[in-house]
């Protein structure tokens, strides 16, 4: 059974801008629910942060709902289902990327963290969808992707146009090693080494992913301020929060050691699961990395963040919780269990 959705207030980043409950809210155009003067009773639903008793449900835009019959999904065909949403009782909607991309991954290659591919609509069909949701009592949270970008990002192609330009530094370079080859031996998630040759400038750039999703270098204090005010920018349009693309892989190794083998590797197995990522992901300074952004969702009213962490649960635990860590993490545990009860409940526990 899906509780009832208690009726919450959306609040403006201007504490200044927000609204007396009963009168229009300057941010969202809509009433803001009467409150009840009593504090809510510990324990209870209404004393409890939105997300925990949350039911969120993402959606696919690509393959959720057409409105203009070009056989894409779109922003206005999301809108145009909200009513459904609202029906199935859901408290949250999380949409993956939207946001403009050549699409070699899916949208998971970024050049303009800040607008909406026209595949998917405009801003102003995004800012329609929040205000249509929000009227409904559904919150709306969107993909951030704050490893990598595209090769076509304009950050990109500023760093790689010159060694000695200032955003070079914005992203991960390296010289090749003594014979040409690439700087170690990291391999990318998805096959081959995850080093590119940048032959006009004469240096390898990494990649966990695609070659053309080069890796923001999350060391640079630029890189951080730009990529927290990418979250401000959509915190003031209203969304209510983020899934955190593969935070666990934004700082890698700083002296580049080559990662170990994989002792438990069989041949036919994936070949980048023949290296241990002992160097690319799970870095110890990552929790301040976190923590930072945080910091930024702090600054507005009921702000969530959601980090896809593949970790082990003692691991994992290290990116969440105490005011300083995300919200939530994905329980990515519940995959490998059993369909048995007993072990998802003891899963459940251990993770909480």
């Amino acid at each position: 059974m899906i509780a009832h959705r208690d009726r919450w207030s959306p609040t403006a980043a201007d504490p200044a801008a927000r609204s007396t409950p009963g009168e229009p809210d300057p941010w969202f155009g809509h009433h803001v629910p009467m409150r009840r003067n009593e504090e809510p009773v510990p324990g209870t639903r209404a004393s409890r942060p939105w997300w925990e008793p949350a039911v969120i449900y993402q959606v696919y835009p690509r393959s959720f709902q057409d409105s203009d019959g070009d056989g894409t999904g779109d922003l206005p065909g999301i809108t145009a289902r909200l009513d459904y949403l609202a029906w199935l009782g859901i408290d949250a909607i999380w949409i993956s990327p939207i946001f403009p991309s050549p699409m070699k991954d899916f949208g998971y290659d970024i050049t303009d963290y800040c607008n909406v591919d026209p595949l998917f609509g405009t801003l102003a069909d995004l800012d329609r969808l929040v205000a249509e949701a929000h009227s409904r009592d559904i919150r709306v949270l969107l993909d951030f992707v704050p490893n990598h970008t595209s090769d076509q990002h304009p950050w990109f192609r500023e760093s790689r146009s010159s060694r000695e330009h200032e955003m070079r530094d914005w992203y991960v370079w390296r010289d090749a090693a003594s014979g040409g080859e690439p700087p170690n031996n990291w391999l990318a998630m998805f096959g081959g080494s995850a080093w590119a040759w940048d032959e006009p400038t004469r240096q390898y750039f990494y990649h966990a992913f695609l070659p053309e999703q080069p890796d923001l270098n999350w060391r640079n204090p630029a890189v951080r301020a730009a990529m927290h005010d990418v979250l401000r920018f959509w915190f003031r349009r209203g969304i209510d929060g983020f899934r955190i693309d593969v935070i666990t892989h934004l700082l890698e190794d700083e002296a580049f050691r080559d990662n170990p083998p994989n002792a438990g590797f069989s041949p036919g197995e994936p070949t980048e699961t023949g290296l241990r990522a002992v160097y690319t992901t799970d870095h110890p300074d990552l929790p301040r990395i976190v923590a930072e952004m945080r910091a930024v969702a702090d600054e507005f009213h009921d702000r969530l963040l959601v980090g896809e962490v593949y970790l082990p649960v003692p691991r994992l635990v290290a990116y969440y919780g105490g005011g300083r860590g995300l919200h939530m993490p994905h329980n990515f545990q519940l995959i490998t269990l059993p369909w048995d009860a007993g072990l998802i409940r003891t899963g459940v526990a251990l993770s909480t």
